[in-house]
């Protein structure tokens, strides 16, 4: 996408740096996992060479919220242990955030897709 040319990985990793170095705030990553997309051990290195190029603290893992007419799916459970205990032996702290409310449609990213209620 023509976006990239200007908005890509590396500008993402000045940016965070810069807002380091100005704010000392520490930096945390959001990565939501989808099955065969960005769950793969390759996906999970990737990850680990940005987390290296910054201050960040930790990475918070998310469950993707499965939604009608999204092509996405959310990983095994087998595949999102893997990757977790893959981040774990190379020493980055990453936190699992399992997903609430899917039972009633109602977890991150579920209502946005929801129509109106009718009575």
């Amino acid at each position: 996408m023509p976006i990239n040319d200007t908005n890509n990985i590396q500008s993402l990793i000045e940016a965070l740096n810069y807002f380091y170095k100005q704010t000392k705030n520490e930096i945390t990553f959001e990565y939501i996992l989808f099955s065969n997309f960005n769950d793969s051990l390759k996906d999970a290195d990737e990850l680990i060479k940005i987390y290296r190029q910054v201050p960040a603290d930790l990475i918070n893992i998310i469950e993707y919220n499965p939604i009608d007419f999204a092509e996405f799916a959310k990983p095994t459970e087998e595949k999102t242990q893997t990757f977790m205990k893959y981040l774990e032996k190379n020493r980055v702290n990453a936190r699992l955030r399992r997903s609430r409310g899917k039972d009633i449609d109602a977890a991150c990213g579920q209502l946005a897709n929801k129509g109106p209620v009718t009575p």
